[in-house]
């Protein structure tokens, strides 16, 4: 007995969806029943859910009235719905078992999400409980319960009144801290990540702290942070850590083709317990660019057809000398050919990376390089020693996916030559941020821009080697523009660089289900022959649509961009595969 289903009498959206949400009507539709009278059995079963959905949102006095039309074909089954006057919250008590004050001060209606004059809502009840029980913990008293939950409806005035009658227990504070499933890690390393002391009084907000801190020494399975499960004397309770720790070692390898770049990979070893402290050693190889047209280059170097290839070696020793800082060691040998340059060069680096707060993080460092670059007009012997000083803000919601919040950095490096032929001391700056706003509330479409700006200052372009210039183009730059193409170029087409840079990026990113979305993009920028931007070279502007699949560990994405005030020779668009959102 096929049917449909409508609901009368409705004017609220949201109303309606509950109701259709709650009817079995709806829900068995595709399942019809064999008679007319089944379908009235089913109309009938279907009353007293849709009146206890009414309830639910307030409507007490609420007049149901379902009838079933079989003449039609398929039948029609009309749910007529009078809610009648919405019932109202008129008081909101909340008070101790003994009728001391509350620990640590009143907590009123507004603080559980539960004012006074709002729809009687049941689920907002429900939600307030647990709010309340939340703020009793974070004013340490993580063995609170409600003791009494009374709700009264008079139908008279169509109010609510509901009672919470709270026992707070005692107010606690960590005690001793017992750690468990340590193999090899050193278990001063945990301790030193724990942010509070014996004695201190319980705060959730550390628990959950001293788990992530934990958990970012990237040498753990799984971390569990937790209070025993009975208070201790007088309050003061022990904490169990358990742990169970990673595989230490670890390989991996990677591959890669594309029509410009030809084929390439990369394979790498690493150890995430070298000396018991968590420190990590990662040694790697990168090859690339096998069979490629190397950035399509035109002038002496074209003739250079070599791939690239990249030795490296790096150490990082986690809470060096003080929590939350990180020596970093970094060694590289390295034979690239990108499009705007040939060079062969050794890299080292030593530098302190501290997590000044849970968004803050400052670095700094030495690096030292040797090495020869060659573009199309000229060749340079390098020897340089940088200071680097970097400073990063994070205040986004997810490191992978952002919805909301934003980012800023700062990287100010300066050069000082020691050998070769470039006796300039210049200085680079670099400054990226991003924003992120959730235009729905529910992540379904979020808004996303970007800028970045670069300048050297201290030396003439031509007194800056190629690879310390900057340059615009490439995925993570100005899409629909080959890597480092988005700028000038020399008489035979290659990509001269600049001293200073300027880059742009809006996108709307739109999830169309839960796990699929589609994020239309533009992008603009360039370098500058100038210290600063002085835009006298056009902004090149790339504009497109990407598809996202949304994972546990993170989107991924699928770029498609179009050049719109391309060079002669460039390609007509530009594919971008990656892992995360492009910033």
């Amino acid at each position: 007995m096929p049917y449909e289903v409508e609901f009368t009498g409705l004017e609220d959206d949201d109303l309606r969806d509950l109701l259709r949400d709650s009817s079995s009507l709806v829900s068995l539709k595709d399942d019809p029943p064999p008679s007319v009278l089944g379908l009235e059995r089913r109309a009938d079963s279907d009353r007293g859910r849709l009146q206890t959905a009414l309830r639910s949102a307030g409507f007490y006095d609420a007049v149901l009235d379902i009838r079933v039309d079989a003449n039609q074909t398929p039948a029609k089954v009309t749910v007529a719905v009078t809610p009648g006057a919405p019932y109202r919250f008129k008081t909101v008590t909340i008070a101790s078992t003994d009728g001391a004050p509350l620990p640590g001060g009143d907590v009123t209606p507004g603080d559980i999400g539960l004012p006074v004059g709002e729809r009687a809502r049941a689920p907002q009840v429900v939600d307030a409980q647990a709010a309340l029980l939340r703020r009793m913990i974070e004013r340490g008293h993580p063995f609170a319960t409600v003791a009494e939950r009374r709700v009264v409806v008079d139908h008279d005035d169509h109010s609510m009144d509901v009672t919470y009658t709270v026992d707070p227990g005692p107010l606690v504070m960590f005690g001793d801290t017992k750690i468990d499933g340590l193999a090899s890690v050193d278990e001063g390393l945990i301790r030193g990540r724990l942010p509070w002391k014996q004695g201190d009084i319980y705060s959730p907000a550390k628990v959950d702290r001293a788990r992530q801190q934990i958990a970012q020494l990237d040498v753990f399975d799984t971390v569990r942070v937790r209070l025993a499960e009975e208070p201790g004397p007088g309050g003061v309770t022990p904490v169990d850590v358990t742990l169970s720790e990673k595989l230490h070692r670890f390989i991996g390898a990677s591959a890669f083709y594309s029509s410009e770049d030809g084929v390439g990979g990369s394979a790498y070893w690493g150890h995430r317990n070298l000396f018991g402290g968590a420190e990590r050693l990662r040694l790697g190889v990168e090859v690339g660019r096998i069979g490629g047209d190397n950035g399509a280059a035109q002038g002496p170097r074209g003739s250079l057809d070599l791939p690239d290839i990249r030795l490296s070696a790096n150490f990082r020793k986690p809470d060096f000398l003080a929590p939350r800082q990180s020596l970093i060691l970094d060694f590289q040998v390295a034979s690239e050919q990108p499009p705007a340059y040939d060079r062969v060069a050794t890299i080292g680096s030593a530098s302190l990376e501290r997590q000044v707060t849970d968004q803050l993080k400052v670095s700094y460092g030495v690096s030292g390089e040797r090495g020869r670059v060659r573009s199309n007009l000229r060749e340079y012997q390098t020897g340089f020693i940088g200071v680097p000083l970097g400073v990063a803000w994070d205040g986004s919601d997810n490191l992978l996916n952002p919805s909301r919040g934003y980012r800023a950095s700062l990287l100010a490096t300066p050069w000082f030559p020691y050998a070769g032929d470039t006796d300039s001391i210049f200085t680079s700056f670099q400054i990226n941020a991003s924003a992120y706003r959730d235009l729905s509330d529910d992540g379904r479409y979020v808004a996303a821009a970007r800028i970045g700006v670069g300048s050297t200052v201290g030396a003439s372009l031509d007194e800056v080697p190629p690879d310390h210039r900057f340059y615009a183009g490439g995925g993570g730059s100005v899409r629909g523009y080959g890597f480092q193409k988005a700028g000038p170029r020399d008489i035979y087409g290659d990509p001269t660089g600049g001293r200073s840079l300027f880059e742009a990026g809006l996108e709307l990113r739109v999830k169309v289900t839960e796990t699929v979305g589609i994020v239309p993009f533009v992008d603009a920028g360039t370098v500058f022959d100038s210290a600063f931007p002085d835009f006298k070279e056009p902004l090149k502007v790339g504009a497109g649509i990407g598809a996202r699949y949304y994972t546990d560990f993170g989107p991924l994405r699928a770029d498609v961009a179009f050049p719109l005030n391309a060079d002669s020779g460039d390609a007509k668009w530009q594919l971008y595969l990656s892992l995360g959102q492009a910033f």
